[in-house]
């Protein structure tokens, strides 16, 4: 396996996504005012939304058959989420990638997982710990773009989606 990238409706043909980049971003959602004292304010509801941008270079570019702008896919991000965890339970905020949950004391050591239920964790102990995994992202396809360097003899690709 090349990446641990999931990409719905597409696929990586041999030497197209070793080395993938993800830059997951927070989506603003609302917009930032001041007010006649000069004071910062955050006009918006609560809620995160992500957009991203995943690229590479390789040999060759992902699969484009059947994918287009504006179409709607589900992403196995590369890029990993945190959360702090305190009392033996989590709930993750988003559906974890199959195998990718890890789950680590204050003092880096791993902790077992008693019990996973969809986004809910049930873990081992009371303890402060982390819990780290991959998430799934159903995402609207903003842009893809491809490029070859002739002569360098190196193709590249990167797409940019946000979460719907």
């Amino acid at each position: 396996m090349e990446t641990e990238l999931v990409i719905s409706r597409s696929g990586f043909p041999p030497l197209s996504a070793r080395g993938c980049m993800q830059e997951l971003i927070p989506l603003a959602m609302g917009q930032f005012r001041r007010t006649v004292n000069g004071d910062l304010v955050f006009l918006g509801t609560n809620g995160k939304k992500y957009k991203t941008t995943i690229s590479c270079e390789d040999k060759a570019v992902v699969a484009t058959d059947g994918l287009e702008v504006g179409m709607v896919v589900d992403v196995n991000c590369i890029q990993r989420l945190w959360q702090r965890c305190t009392g033996g339970k989590a709930i993750l905020e988003r559906s974890p990638a199959p195998g990718s949950i890890h789950v680590i004391d204050e003092h880096h050591n791993a902790l077992p997982i008693i019990c996973f239920d969809g986004q809910e964790l049930t873990l081992a102990s009371d303890q402060p710990c982390f819990v780290s995994y991959r998430p799934i992202l159903t995402m609207r396809i903003i842009r893809y773009i491809l490029k070859t360097d002739e002569w360098g003899i190196k193709t590249g690709w990167q797409m940019e989606l946000e979460e719907v």
